[in-house]
């Protein structure tokens, strides 16, 4: 839902000035835009706009304007918030009393706010478009290119495309008087009260317990939810948490033979829940037209799995949907140190069957120091003279680096508030800020025009007594494993996943893993099969999957990427890389797994258009 105040007059701005329609109006010395009027809010002399959800854990799980009405109150006290609020969230907060504007978002920061200061006037809003079109304010080099080339497909620390308009950092919070920013201050709460790493511990029994609760307060006011069930053990572990009052209607995409789709359908069967799966491999690369509207309306258009639900799923009201992508928090996926595929199988026995306990490098400034070092040298290695050449801008190579710098370096001194008492928890926190808040966000994003899209996991609460648990207990499943023992879970448990097809999710490790292996070497050898004999009809998968070799078989994909760059902002090199990329993949000489890369490109480049089109 698209919004934006601003201390700037709003006169000549009417409806044809936006690809969406929205409405005036003020509030004390600001005007603002928004697309439902009913989602700016007010009581006890505040007014404010909420993205996402937000609850005060000492109310009762009923009324959602009490809940408003209360967070919104303890944010324009102070920061960071009690421990009684959770929610996953940005704010809007104008207090009538005193003037002043607040703008906040959660840990993570999912949901995007902007600020910009342009020629006095200061501009808020949660749309980079909208942001474009009303401040008039110029690109920015640095931020096009780095949504474009990789490895994330996405800005850094602050940094957006539009020059000088920054994204809130995670977990920050700004206070304006007027026109002028005269606080700022950051919510530094991960990770401050780690528990012993003995593995014989019942925190599992405490953290099920609050993460039911998130759920049902996350869920008031709504008797009907959607679910985004994938199989996997982070959205299994949502439907073990509904309610079993509320009515659950479980999505998936996929077809009906794909394995992953009949996991899904096992979870649903436990629960008594609606099951509904969509497929229409046409959709991952889609007609510009659905590209524009889904970017037009959510900015996030990177992941297409979700277009195959969108499009088909049919709305008459928006519905609340959860979703459930930072489980992986709970299994230490992101602690690199442990986590890679040699690691693993090599030391299988040792943590798995034997259960010794991971060894940490205790935080030093020494260690830290070497650390960033080691980031900075991976991220500059992707802006080689070849890759930057490929765009017409203007900025040198050497400015587009230290811009690049900048913006990593935002992420570290968030990074180093927390003073994180492991060396191997720096990759983690540095994964939450970057690829779980936006790559992984986007997911959240592009279903929150069409429902309410929210994601528990990534809640305060819940993140931070994720990173609470010691990583010793979270590494190999641990954690998740004891949970999955509890009651609630039990029945879900004897799902498998598709990591370990056949086997129940219950059974130990020195089961499972094995099969995990078998079913890994030979997915790998299908692969080279198919793409050795050039034939993209072979079968590639042990078990019938998403199958992206077919994917890239799209009739119109040609026609489609070229109608994605028919007003090309990028520069003619880009393009032609894209679609060679494409190309290749098609003619099976580069193995077609994915297209993050050229949607993103195709939904920059999109982005840009559509501000360049309104502007004119």
């Amino acid at each position: 839902m698209k919004f934006l105040m601003t201390s700037k007059s709003l006169t000549n701005f009417s409806e044809g000035n936006f690809p969406f329609k929205l409405h005036k109006g003020e509030i004390g010395d600001f005007h603002y835009l928004i697309e439902d009027p009913k989602e700016l809010l007010e009581a006890n002399g505040i007014s404010f706009f909420i993205d996402g959800y937000i609850r005060d854990l000492n109310l009762p799980a009923e009324n959602i304007n009490n809940h408003h009405s209360n967070c919104s109150y303890e944010i324009s006290k102070d920061w960071p918030l009690p421990a009684n609020i959770t929610g996953s969230f940005s704010a809007v907060i104008f207090n009538n009393k005193n003037r002043e504007l607040i703008f906040c978002n959660d840990l993570i920061g999912v949901y995007p706010l902007y600020y910009l200061i342009m020629e006095g006037e200061l501009f808020v809003s949660n749309s980079i478009i909208l942001m474009a079109l009303v401040s008039t304010c110029e690109l920015d080099d640095v931020g096009i290119v780095q949504r474009s080339i990789g490895p994330e497909y996405s800005n850094f620390g602050s940094r957006t495309i539009l020059r000088n308009c920054k994204r809130l950092l995670p977990g920050e919070y700004i206070v304006c008087k007027g026109k002028k920013i005269i606080e700022r201050k950051f919510d530094n709460s991960l990770y401050q009260s780690i528990s012993e790493p003995d593995q014989n511990h019942n925190l599992h029994f405490e953290y099920w317990e609050a993460f039911k609760k998130e759920v049902k307060y996350t869920l008031i006011d709504f008797a009907e939810i959607n679910l985004a069930l994938s199989g996997g053990l982070d959205s299994r572990l949502l439907l073990g948490a509904i309610p079993d009052d509320h009515k659950v209607k479980c999505l998936t995409y996929g077809a009906n033979d794909y394995y992953e789709t009949k996991v899904a359908k096992g979870l649903a069967r436990k629960t008594r829940s609606e099951f509904k799966n969509f497929s229409d491999l046409d959709l991952y690369f889609p007609s510009l037209e659905i590209l524009e509207k889904y970017h037009s309306n959510s900015e996030a258009v990177l992941v297409c799995s979700w277009l195959e639900i969108l499009e088909n799923i049919k709305l008459e009201d928006r519905e609340p949907i959860l979703l459930g992508d930072m489980t992986e928090a709970l299994a230490g996926r992101n602690i690199k140190a442990f986590s890679s595929r040699a690691f693993r199988q090599q030391n299988f026995f040792k943590y798995h069957f034997f259960k010794r306990d991971y060894n940490f490098e205790k935080s030093t400034k020494e260690k830290y120091e070497q650390w960033l070092q080691s980031i900075t040298h991976h991220y500059d290695r992707w802006y080689t003279k070849d890759r930057v050449n490929r765009f017409e801008v203007e900025t040198e190579r050497e400015d587009l680096v230290q811009g690049l710098h900048h913006d990593l370096n935002e992420i570290f001194s968030r990074i180093k508030a927390h003073h994180l008492p492991y060396v191997e928890l720096y990759d983690e926190l540095f994964m939450w800020y970057t690829h779980s808040r936006i790559p992984m966000g986007s997911q959240i994003l592009i279903c929150n025009r069409d429902f309410y899209s929210y994601c528990p996991p990534m809640s305060i609460q819940v993140l931070r007594m994720t990173s609470n648990i010691h990583p010793n207990l979270r590494l190999g499943n641990r954690f998740l494993n004891k949970l999955f023992r509890l009651k609630d879970l039990k029945s879900l448990n004897t799902v498998p996943t598709s990591q370990a097809p056949l086997v129940p999710q219950y059974f130990p490790g020195l089961f499972k893993m094995p099969i995990w292996g078998i079913r890994s070497k030979m997915d790998h050898y299908l692969i080279n099969r198919l793409v050795k004999s050039k034939n993209p009809r072979k079968r590639y998968r042990l078990f019938k999957s998403l199958n992206w070799p077919l994917i890239y078989q799209n009739k119109n994909l040609d026609k489609h990427i070229d109608q994605y760059f028919e007003s090309n902002h990028l520069g003619e090199g880009q393009y032609n890389y894209i679609k060679n990329r494409a190309q290749q993949r098609k003619d099976l000489l580069q193995w077609p797994f994915g297209n993050n890369e050229i949607i993103s490109n195709a939904s920059l480049n999109t982005e840009i258009n559509i501000i360049d089109k309104y502007r004119h």
